[in-house]
């Protein structure tokens, strides 16, 4: 029989049956991904020294499919290193599980050891600066106009999120350190943003070289872009940059006098992954998107294979960087000089409790809690909890453990389990117009901007005894004292505040709930005040 069919037609159908016909490599291929699916996942990875849900990634799950694996894998999870007696050996056997072993060796250049401070007297804790704003950059200048003729003693930690332009990250720090002895430093999401090229003509210009704030007074971004291939590279680039302008990024001992109150800072770094979330889903409301498809961190953030945002991948990787950023050997002899003088204020972006976050009832985006927080980063600190040899319950006047974080913008303060969790916003300029309360926290509070300033959590005493100079009082922070009266309900899934109903669609069995803002405003005020 003929074929009358055109010319292109066969040509078509005959390239289709020659690329159906499967080279040996692939067959190869596809009879190992057979073998490899009847394998159990965890047997593959201990076989190729990789954690289970890097080699063998899912799709991310949510809601209860979610919680459901989160509470099962748990316990299955790797434990921190000890940090406090890592050494070379460790650091490689730690390497050799990693997470992607190739990209955590390019970050040994930065490895740092205990830096000595015992002039700082003061130390004042920022996160979320978000210097792209110019009102942000406008108030950061002039809150260190006002400190540069007096005399500083002052260190000031820097919580992530000041750029994703490293020309304003780099005026950032230059800015802070004509005022402040010392300036610490750990990313944020936002720092570790792209910054690619502009097609169009910018309008903003490079710093100049003499610093003048006044050059980039427009700057929201350069428009040149960073050169970064992905956001590991950008990490590089922010760790040579902090080492450039002499920011700290690892360990600082403070105080050293006999009969004074010693204090260590620890920067630590981490990331959010989505099996943080342990809380049930919002049900009954509709209109409710994913956190992937609207936070701006999964368009903006790249990462290698076999990295990937969507699994715990991202986060180990970034846990994994404190064992070989930091020498923990140079302060081995820690558990040596234990005694009541001893406290440690650790510093990090991100979230290490969910506890840290108002339930989702109450959210704009019901599913935050998915990319805000770090289950290895609770366990860092719960190991140098254990360290400071206190106990599980005692009230913050005698902590002595702070952790400061970011990345909420809700100020807070608020003891949980023996460790005081702070963080203090400067958050975006239009957030202190529509929520001021919710940002209000220690010193950075008011109508006015240029009143309000970094808060002190730490001042040096002579007084030898652990918790020594972290404030007594309560600092502030709306949610934290809500939650430290009334108890977490996360179980409450098919109810939304007023606020956050307005956003979404209730479906047959939602409700909004009977939220009286006077009434919890009088419970608090009429609250104790004093921290614990």
């Amino acid at each position: 029989m003929t074929d009358d069919r055109p010319d292109e037609v066969k040509t078509r159908q005959k390239s289709i049956i020659i690329s159906s016909k499967k080279s040996p490599l692939l067959r190869a291929a596809s009879v190992l991904q057979k073998v490899l699916a009847m394998l159990p996942a965890s047997l593959i990875a201990n076989l190729l020294f990789v954690a289970p849900h890097v080699l063998l990634p899912s799709r991310p799950l949510s809601g209860r499919a979610n919680h459901a694996r989160h509470t099962a894998d748990f316990h299955r999870r790797p434990t921190s290193c000890s940090l406090f007696s890592l050494s070379e050996s460790s650091i490689q056997s730690a390497n050799s599980g990693s997470v992607s072993s190739s990209s955590i060796h390019r970050f040994h250049k930065f490895r740092t050891s205990v830096y000595h401070a015992p002039q700082i007297e003061k130390i004042l804790l920022l996160s979320d600066l978000h210097c792209d704003y110019a009102a942000n950059r406008n108030w950061l200048e002039n809150i260190c106009n006002s400190q540069a003729n007096s005399p500083s003693r002052t260190m000031i930690l820097v919580a992530g999120d000041v750029s994703h332009n490293l020309s304003i990250l780099q005026w950032t720090f230059r800015t802070l350190k004509k005022s402040f002895d010392e300036v610490a430093f750990v990313p944020g999401n936002h720092d570790l943003w792209l910054d690619k090229p502009r097609k169009h003509k910018s309008i903003a210009t490079k710093l100049d070289s003499d610093d003048n704030p006044a050059s980039i007074s427009g700057l929201i971004t350069t428009g040149l872009g960073d050169g970064c291939m992905d956001s590991i590279e950008k990490l590089e680039k922010i760790f040579q940059l902090c080492i450039d302008e002499n920011v700290r990024i690892g360990p600082v001992k403070v105080g050293s006098d006999y009969n004074q109150s010693v204090l260590w800072v620890v920067p630590l770094l981490s990331w959010y992954h989505s099996s943080f979330d342990t809380e049930p889903p919002i049900e009954c409301w509709g209109g409710i998107p994913l956190a992937t498809k609207v936070v701006a961190d999964y368009r903006k953030a790249s990462w290698p294979e076999p990295l990937s945002p969507f699994d715990d991948s991202v986060a180990q990787f970034m846990d994994q960087l404190n064992d070989v950023i930091f020498d923990w050997d140079s302060i081995a002899n820690i558990d040596g000089v234990l005694d009541d003088s001893m406290s440690i204020l650790t510093f990090s972006h991100f979230l290490p409790r969910i506890e840290l976050l108002p339930e989702k009832r109450y959210l704009s985006l019901p599913t935050l809690h998915s990319c805000v927080g770090s289950t290895f980063l609770e366990e860092r600190l719960r190991t140098f909890q254990s360290k400071v040899n206190v106990q599980r319950k005692y009230s913050q006047q005698t902590s002595g453990h702070l952790h400061a974080f970011g990345h909420s913008h809700l100020s807070w303060d608020q003891c949980i389990n023996g460790v005081r969790y702070v963080h203090v916003p400067l958050a975006y300029p239009r957030e202190w117009e529509q929520r001021r309360r919710s940002l209000e926290i220690g010193t950075m509070k008011g109508d006015d901007r240029d009143r309000r300033f970094p808060v002190c959590i730490w001042k040096k005493t002579s007084q030898a005894k652990q918790g020594g100079g972290f404030p007594k009082e309560w600092l502030g922070g709306w949610w934290s004292k809500y939650y430290d009266i009334i108890p977490r309900q996360p179980h409450r899934i098919r109810e939304l505040a007023p606020w956050a109903a307005k956003r979404f669609r209730k479906l047959p069995g939602g409700s909004i709930e009977n939220f009286d803002h006077m009434k919890v405003e009088i419970e608090i005020k009429l609250h104790d005040t004093k921290p614990g």
